[in-house]
């Protein structure tokens, strides 16, 4: 259940080589020291991926979410939450919100939330297939025994361990313009 320690260190390594730093299109002498830390696609869904062997059981991935973003700094937290949502919005389409809808029966706003951190939990390859071919969501359930469409808490994890390591609240963690709505 638990990530060995190898694969830790090999995020963490990851993290170290892809997180970058944007630059304002400001002259040198007044460009800042706290321009925002991004995160790339790929180093997101390397972390997700780190935790999806677990996703049978919530909690144990949860944990290994934990355990990962623990050990990110401050900066790259926000990066992950910013990545976070910017799934979040490629996944917010009509045609996937309508097989949400029919696979669970029904998707208000908020389930519709949830389905998209559950989908998102599920790793890389099957976001990116049931994004581009939501029909193909029936294949992922078929597969999946425990049926369960919703993944309320992982949007969580990179607040509350913001929140612990800042000593501040949730909902003082800085976010992306672009991404507060």
């Amino acid at each position: 259940m638990r990530r060995t320690r190898a694969l830790i260190l090999l995020i963490l390594a990851f993290v170290a080589a892809i997180v970058t730093t944007t630059a304002q299109a400001t002259p040198k002498a007044e460009a800042s020291d706290n321009a925002p830390v991004t995160m790339s696609d790929a180093l997101f869904w390397t972390i997700i991926d780190g935790t999806t062997a677990d996703e049978a059981e919530p909690e144990a991935q949860l944990g290994a979410l934990r355990e990962i973003l623990t050990g990110l700094s401050m900066e790259e937290v926000v990066a992950f939450h910013d990545a976070f949502e910017r799934q979040m919005q490629r996944a917010y389409t009509w045609d996937l919100w309508a097989v949400a809808y029919i696979a669970h029966g029904g998707a208000s706003d908020d389930g519709f939330d949830y389905f998209r951190r559950w989908l998102i939990s599920k790793g890389r390859a099957v976001f990116e297939q049931v994004v581009a071919q939501p029909d193909s969501l029936a294949e992922v359930l078929a597969a999946d025994s425990e049926g369960v469409l919703e993944f309320e808490e992982i949007s969580a994890v990179a607040t509350e361990v913001w929140a612990r390591k800042s000593g501040r609240t949730q909902d003082e963690m800085p976010m992306t313009p672009a991404l507060r709505r």
